[in-house]
């Protein structure tokens, strides 16, 4: 594509202005406006960003057509109005997760497939510089063979309790509460790195007011065995992947952003019980400093999975290629959550187990 790839934006969020900055950083790219049916959110946001503002999606559309259109709104609308773009023939990029139920993404991505149009998902720890890092690291062997996959994800202490309490933020209306807010990051970047799954099994557990607050899922993936855990009680507050290979293995802490390699060593008894934590303590250090330095410079900005998401997908989309974050990713994430669902609705509180 030579001509300037025309975006707009559903939704004036918090999500909105990090798509925003970003986005104006992509000489591809054109912003022709945003669209919220909040009119105060919208006004907001489009006396501070300078951008046209629209009261619905017909507005938006009759606006000047745009050829991609960003759905940045609560989960529980991302489907229908993924449909309605896809069906008036724009390209489309949902904010995780695709949909809430597998048939709604299903729905989706056949709508996509019929217009000849694409969507993809906000997959965006996937982009995050220590996720790459670490697969890099993968494809040039460092790891040897790919053994095991492990990703935690956690929540912040009391952030469940307050949502569900208040009942005011959509993540506590989500199909088993703050937790499906949380669930696509862990599980897409299983996905990734241990290819889709030919057998699951789940373990869940719930509190006593009914919530999912626990879950194991076991994945035979294609490339490796993946295990994610979700927590909302486990304290401090953790977001981990771990990368088991048969040569090396790699930990990533995705809430400070640093990256340890652990490897094999013959040493002498004593000098094998020192060095690995030297070694260790060695890395973070590096990592910490560069990182604020990076930081302090403005070389890293939040959310950076974010930024290099969008440069890439728009970098693809103007040579003519795919998105980098294909619709059956999007579709996995969703058909594995209802599996957490299904799991969750059969199995009885935490008190009544503890009875």
């Amino acid at each position: 594509m030579t001509a300037p790839i025309r975006v707009g934006l559903l939704g004036c969020g918090r999500i909105a202005r990090v798509h925003v900055a970003y986005l104006r950083d992509l000489p591809q790219v054109e912003l022709i406006g945003i669209c919220d049916t909040d009119a105060g959110a919208r006004g907001a946001f489009a006396l501070e960003s300078g951008l046209a503002e629209f009261a619905s999606l017909g507005d938006l559309l009759d606006s000047g057509r745009p050829d991609v259109v960003h759905v940045l709104t609560p989960p529980a609308t991302h489907a229908p109005l993924a449909l309605e773009l896809l069906r008036a023939g724009i390209n489309v990029l949902v904010e995780k997760p695709l949909a809430l139920k597998t048939a709604d993404a299903e729905q989706v991505i056949a709508a996509a497939r019929k217009a000849g149009r694409w969507v993809t998902v906000d997959h965006n720890r996937w982009f995050d510089p220590v996720i790459q890092e670490a697969a890099r690291a993968l494809e040039r062997g460092v790891l040897g063979d790919l053994v095991g996959v492990e990703v935690f994800q956690g929540a912040e202490a009391g952030e469940a309790d307050k949502a569900l309490a208040a009942n005011q933020h959509w993540s506590a209306r989500l199909p088993g509460g703050v937790l499906n807010n949380l669930a696509s990051h862990p599980l897409y970047l299983m996905r990734r790195f241990a290819g889709p799954a030919r057998a699951l099994r789940v373990v869940t557990r719930r509190s006593s007011h009914g919530h999912i607050e626990e879950v194991r899922l076991i994945a035979d993936g294609e490339r490796a065995l993946g295990t994610v855990t979700m927590s909302l009680r486990a304290q401090p507050f953790m977001n981990r992947l771990t990368l088991l290979g048969s040569a090396a293995s790699i930990e990533v802490n995705l809430n400070n952003m640093t990256l340890i390699t652990r490897r094999p060593r013959q040493l002498p008894k004593l000098i094998g019980k020192v060095w690995p934590n030297l070694n260790e303590a060695a890395q973070l250090m590096t990592a910490t400093a560069r990182n604020a330095l990076a930081y302090a410079i403005g070389r890293q900005r939040f959310y950076p999975g974010i930024g290099a998401h969008l440069q890439e997908l728009y970098a693809q989309v103007a040579a003519g290629g795919e998105p980098p974050v294909s619709a059956a990713e999007g579709l996995d994430v969703v058909a594995w959550y209802d599996e957490i669902l299904a799991h969750g609705r059969s199995v009885a509180p935490a008190e009544a187990l503890a009875s």
